[in-house]
């Protein structure tokens, strides 16, 4: 969401979309100077008075810092202790916003030591339908250097950066093979991959999903259709590289998963004292997906399995509207979380940028945390994580594609649908060691549960 950041006297805006009486007034102070545009303390001024209207840790935010400072050295001085992912982003310094492996040429990667003592440089993901995926790259494959020169935990930040830069990377493979990959914009289809598992007598769902956006809509609606045309009785939900998206897809996977109404309650808001506590229905989340992709409940509905509980599969890089997905859908059915950890992303927040003039902010932007998020049941706070109900490390084996049943966490989501009893799994990383994941990078810049996008008054709110 974007607001406006030109100056009134009374600035007043409403937040249509969760329907919040979130009136936040700021006036116009006659002794403050008027800064020049694009200086320091023009955007600083600017971050500053957002921060103490919108900002969760508001009442930590310092009474007189130094408006001098670069914008980026400033926000780090103001930013609450607490606070992991607030951000401020200018789309002309890349140092701002983390320019990422995967969103230049379509894969990630993670340096590791095996339980042999051995270091390895793995593929961990590729984008469907890239140039990457048709030029043979795969999960699971071995690189043996990138431009020429080895990868290492010391240096593959820099190889990672130049290569953006340059816009091409040169991968050694293993298999002998080389690969030159050029740079482009990668816009990944969320629904990676759906299939049916048959396995101990059952039909099993298995759905990857990548990240929660409204375009997924229409592959989301195939593959369920799929799975009850194959009389699925079971769902596993490999979540493990989601870093979240827009919560109100969060709310169609929880309709789409558990036997809910339209009126019950999924997901409780808590703000800074200019924001009262929000409880929301499903219908009033769902109805905030960005237009062109509305789901109407009754299209959930007819979605929906029937199943008395998932298995959800995680990872450390499982953010933001994914974990809320299992912490939103726990008071509805049994939710059972395979994997590892959870990042610890349990807040909401929305872009503030200038509309107007945007050469006196000089093209900033601001992304603070402005909600905390809990359940129907009050149930949140979770910045550490979720620990899941059985740890399972993907890296206890080769990487393999996702969907197999060989992977460590399908395997192990498919021995508790056996009825084995399970709950600490014996494959964890006691013996390896990532020394770099590429992915990281996504933590950094992945997205924050998305809420509503506010536009300069009196156009409303649009979704991101």
């Amino acid at each position: 969401m974007a607001i406006s950041g030109k100056k009134f006297s009374i600035f007043c805006i409403s937040w249509l979309l969760l329907s919040l009486q979130f009136i936040a007034c700021r006036k116009s102070d006659p002794e403050k100077p008027d800064y020049p545009a694009g200086s320091n303390e023009k955007i600083n001024s600017w971050v500053l008075d957002s921060m103490r209207v919108y900002y969760y840790w508001q009442n930590s935010l310092p009474s007189n810092p130094e408006i001098t400072k670069a914008p980026l050295d400033f926000f780090s001085s103001i930013k609450s202790t607490e606070d992991r992912f607030s951000k401020l982003v200018n789309p002309t310094l890349p140092e701002s916003y983390y320019p990422s492996l995967v969103h230049n040429f379509g894969f990630d990667l993670a340096i590791y030591r095996d339980s042999s003592g051995e270091t390895k440089t793995v593929v961990t993901l590729v984008v469907p339908g890239t140039i990457a995926e048709h030029d043979g790259l795969k999960r699971g494959s071995i690189i043996l250097s990138i431009n020429q020169t080895t990868p290492s935990a010391i240096n593959a930040p820099n190889l990672i950066a130049a290569s953006i830069k340059q816009r091409k990377i040169v991968l050694k493979l293993q298999q002998g093979e080389e690969l030159i990959l050029g740079a482009a914009i990668v816009a990944e289809n969320p629904v990676y991959k759906y299939k049916i598992i048959s396995s101990t007598g059952k039909s099993i769902a298995y759905l990857f999903l990548n990240s929660f956006e409204g375009r997924s809509k229409y592959d989301l609606q195939n593959a369920f259709a799929y799975f009850k045309q194959n009389n699925a009785t079971e769902l596993i939900l490999d979540l493990r590289y989601n870093p979240g998206g827009d919560i109100a897809m969060s709310a169609v996977m929880a309709a789409a998963i558990a036997q809910v109404q339209a009126s019950d309650v999924f997901i409780e808001y808590r703000g800074n004292k200019n924001a009262p506590l929000r409880r929301e229905n499903f219908a009033s989340t769902i109805a905030n997906i960005s237009a062109g992709y509305n789901f109407s409940f009754e299209e959930i509905a007819s979605m929906r399995l029937q199943i008395k509980q998932v298995f959800i599969l995680t990872g450390n890089h499982t953010a933001s509207a994914a974990e809320f997905l299992i912490k939103g859908l726990r008071p509805w059915l049994s939710v059972i979380q395979v994997g590892q950890k959870t990042l610890g992303k349990d807040m909401a927040s929305f872009q503030i940028k200038e509309n107007e003039n945007t050469h006196t902010l000089a093209n900033w932007s601001i992304e603070p945390m402005v909600f905390k998020l809990f359940n129907s049941n009050s149930e949140g706070n979770y910045p550490t994580g979720l620990n899941p109900d059985i740890t399972v490390d993907e890296f206890s084996e080769d990487l393999i594609p996702f969907g197999d049943q060989a992977d460590p966490l399908i395997k192990t989501a498919i021995g508790r649908i056996a009825g084995e009893s399970l709950k600490r799994s014996s494959l964890s990383k006691d013996n390896i060691q990532i020394l770099f994941d590429s992915r990281d990078m996504i933590d950094q810049i992945g997205r924050s549960v998305s809420v509503t996008k506010v536009q300069s008054p009196p156009k409303g709110l649009t979704n991101r």
